[in-house]
C-alpha cells in the first residue's frame, strides 16, 4: 500500500511539473528585447497554430481519437498563450494558417472551429490583433482554392490587404495567397517617412537553402517547393513587385513552421533598401516541429518618432531636385526594433516521458507481482515441508 501511495504521489508531481510548472516558467525564461525607448511597443507574433480537425490525421477522422488529439492541441496552445498574455503584449500578430482543414469544412463545422480558435486565443479587448490568411485558411490553387473560405476569413479576421498604423509604424497586411494569382500589388498609401511592417504568410523568395540563422531548428534553410495546397516561397517576380510596391523595412512571415531570418536587398525610390524578414515557427506542437515557439517583437517608438520627424524636416527643406537625396538620408542606422524567439514547452518530449513512465511503471508492477507470487509459492512449499516433518 505504501509503494502504491508513493507511485501516486510521484506521478502527480510529474504531471504538476510538465503540465503546470513548465508553462508558468515561460515568462521567466523569455523576456522582451530591450530597446532605446522605455516605452517600447511589444508585439507577440504567432505562426501556424493550425487547430487540428477531422482532416488533420488519416487515423483520426472522428470519434474518441479525434477528440483526444483536439484536446491535446487546444490545451497546450491555450496554456502557452495564457503565458504569452502574462508578458503583457500590446498586440498579437497572427501570420496565417489559423486552422488546419478549413478548405474541407462546411459552414457549420467552420463555426465550431471558429469558436475553438476564439477559446484558445481569447485575449482582453485592449490587446490589438492583426491577421493574414494562410494556405490552410483559404486554399492556394485549384482544387484546394476556396472562395467560400476566403469570404469566411474576411468576415471574421481580415481583408485581403490592409494598411493600419500601429505605434508610429505602418503595418501592411498582405494576403500572400492572393498574389500568387495577381502579381500587381497596388493601392497602399504612400508613407515615405514612415517605417513599414509587412505581414505575409508565405515567405518571400530567396535562393534555396539560404542561411536562416542560429535559432533555426533544421540544419537546412527554406527550399523552394510546392504541392497540393502549398507553396513554400512566393515566386521571384511576385517578391520583386511586392518589395517595390510596399517598400517594407521589416517582414513577418510563417508557413515554414521553423524560424528563419533573411535580409532582402531591393531597389526603391529612396535608393537600395534592406528589409529584414523573420519567418516565425509554429505555435503548435502537432505541426511537425517538436520545438514550438512565439516571437517577441519590441518596437522602439521614440526612435520611430525621431526618425520620422527628422525625415519630414529634410523633405520639407529639400528642393524638388533633391528630394531623392533627402529620402536617402532619412534611413537611420539605429535599430528601431529587436526580437527574440521564445521557446514554448516541448510537449512532444513530455508525451514520450509519460509513455516511458507508464511502460516502466507497468513493468515494475508486473515484476513486483511475480516476486510476490514466487514468495507466496515459496512460503507454501515451506509450510508443506514442515507439515510432512510433523507427520513423520
Amino acid at each position: 500500500m505504501l509503494a502504491k501511495n508513493k507511485f501516486v504521489v510521484l506521478s502527480g508531481l510529474i504531471l504538476l511539473y510538465h503540465e503546470v510548472l513548465v508553462f508558468l516558467s515561460v515568462p521567466y525564461r523569455c523576456s522582451w528585447p530591450t530597446t532605446t525607448c522605455p516605452d517600447a511597443f511589444r508585439a507577440a507574433v504567432v505562426g501556424d497554430p493550425q487547430l487540428t480537425d477531422r482532416s488533420s490525421y488519416w487515423f483520426a477522422p472522428s470519434g474518441m481519437m479525434l477528440w483526444l488529439i483536439e484536446q491535446l492541441s487546444d490545451v497546450f496552445m491555450k496554456k502557452s498563450f495564457r503565458q504569452v498574455l502574462a508578458m503583457r503584449p500590446h498586440a498579437v500578430l497572427f501570420v496565417g494558417d489559423l486552422m488546419d482543414g478549413t478548405v474541407r469544412l462546411t459552414d457549420e463545422e467552420y463555426e465550431q472551429e471558429l469558436a475553438r480558435f476564439r477559446h484558445v486565443f481569447s485575449m482582453p479587448p485592449h490587446v490589438q490583433r492583426l491577421f493574414v490568411a494562410g494556405n490552410h485558411d483559404v486554399g492556394i490553387r485549384s482544387p484546394a482554392l476556396c472562395p467560400v473560405c476566403r469570404r469566411r476569413f474576411e468576415k471574421h479576421f481580415a481583408m485581403r490587404k490592409y494598411a493600419k498604423e500601429m505605434s508610429d509604424l505602418m503595418v501592411v497586411g498582405m494576403d500572400s495567397i492572393q498574389v500568387f494569382h495577381n502579381t500587381s500589388i497596388q493601392g497602399f498609401p504612400s508613407a515615405p517617412c514612415q517605417r513599414k511592417l509587412l505581414l505575409s504568410h508565405v515567405p518571400l523568395w530567396r535562393e534555396s537553402d539560404s542561411p536562416c540563422g542560429a535559432t533555426r531548428g533544421s540544419a537546412r534553410g527554406i527550399d523552394y517547393g510546392q504541392g497540393f495546397n502549398y507553396e513554400n516561397m512566393l515566386p521571384r517576380s511576385v517578391t520583386e513587385n511586392l518589395l517595390r510596391d510596399v517598400a517594407p523595412d521589416l517582414i513577418l512571415s510563417g508557413d515554414d513552421h521553423d524560424h528563419c531570418k533573411h535580409v532582402h536587398l531591393y531597389p526603391s525610390a529612396e535608393g537600395h533598401k534592406e528589409a529584414t524578414e523573420i519567418t516565425v515557427g509554429t505555435f503548435s506542437w502537432l505541426q511537425g516541429n517538436p520545438r514550438p515557439s512565439v516571437v517577441l517583437l519590441s518596437i522602439s517608438t521614440c526612435l520611430l518618432r525621431k526618425q520620422k520627424s527628422h525625415c519630414l524636416r529634410r523633405l520639407s527643406n529639400a528642393t524638388a531636385t533633391h528630394v531623392d537625396e533627402a529620402r536617402q538620408g532619412e534611413v537611420s542606422k539605429e535599430a528601431w526594433f529587436d526580437y527574440r524567439v521564445c521557446p514554448l514547452p516541448r510537449q512532444l518530449g513530455a508525451v514520450f516521458f509519460y509513455l516511458s513512465w507508464l511502460a516502466s511503471s507497468l513493468l515494475v508492477s508486473f515484476a513486483f507481482h511475480l516476486l510476490c507470487l514466487e514468495s507466496q509459492s515459496f512460503d507454501i512449499s515451506q509450510e508443506s515441508l514442515r507439515d510432512l516433518v510433523v507427520v513423520d
